[in-house]
């Protein structure tokens, strides 16, 4: 048994001394970066890997997980454990515990409420309509992002990272004209957008702009027409680079929920 005063003393140097202070981020030499979203990520993620190794000066392992219609839902799923077809979500876990930089987006489908739900649809080329999107019919997403937000701090388990979220941008403005309801879904992607960012502030998470980028500040602009993209959906080099750009102009310090 140690004497009673070896045992005051290791008490006193823990309490003086605490736990081993963490390196600071921009001591290190290299940063696992993890990038998580939906096809709206599709080649983002090297060019903006890119842009934090010019900024910084680190090298930079990219992880560029970005799936086709990813969801919500699926990620808070594979993060809680359940089983899942994706290999890309079934490793995402041991990921996120290496990653010191994460950028994340994923959409709302499947985190409807049961009681009021979501009745719209303002991303097809045609037959796009709004009957319901109250801002409380999204309360699920918000949930399941906020329940994302913390799985991830606690799978970092306390190491500092530096995590972002981006919202979502439109390709589908002449589409809604064309089917007489953009108003009807402008109003529906504002509060998709006021979702993605309400669960950020939860964590203090700053949210790029991206919405903005595409569609101006008022998102009436058609990205289509500007160049965005290459398919008239997803990002070409140049709206890419401007998705890129608007995740780098959310700097690079870390998270503190």
């Amino acid at each position: 048994m140690k004497p009673f005063y070896l045992l005051a003393f290791c008490i006193i140097l823990t309490a003086a001394c605490g736990p081993a202070p963490q390196p600071s981020l921009m001591e290190m030499e290299e940063w696992d970066l993890l990038w998580i979203s939906d096809s709206s990520g599709w080649d983002v993620a090297r060019v903006y890997a890119a842009m934090v190794a010019e900024d910084t000066g680190i090298t930079i392992d990219l992880h560029d997980n970005w799936i086709g219609g990813l969801a919500a839902a699926d990620v808070l799923r594979a993060l809680q454990g359940e089983e899942t077809q994706s290999f890309t979500l079934a490793n995402l876990a041991d990921e996120i515990r290496e990653a010191e930089i994460i950028v994340f987006y994923a959409n709302p489908e499947g985190s409807w409420r049961d009681d009021n739900p979501a009745d719209w649809y303002c991303i097809g080329a045609s037959g796009n309509y709004v009957n319901n999107c109250d801002m409380s019919t999204f309360d699920t997403y918000i949930a399941d992002l906020e329940a994302i937000y913390q799985l991830i701090f606690e799978l970092r388990d306390g190491q500092p990272t530096i995590i972002r979220a981006y919202d979502a941008y439109t390709p589908r403005v002449v589409n809604w004209q064309a089917d007489g309801c953009f108003d009807a879904c402008h109003a529906c992607w504002d509060n998709y957008n006021a979702a993605i960012r309400q669960a950020a502030a939860t964590y203090n998470i700053p949210v790029a702009d991206v919405y903005a980028a595409w569609n101006g500040a008022d998102g009436t602009l058609d990205p289509v027409e500007r160049g965005y993209t290459k398919d008239n959906v997803h990002p070409n080099e140049l709206g890419a680079r401007l998705i890129a750009e608007a995740v780098r102009a959310t700097g690079y310090d870390p998270v503190i929920p």
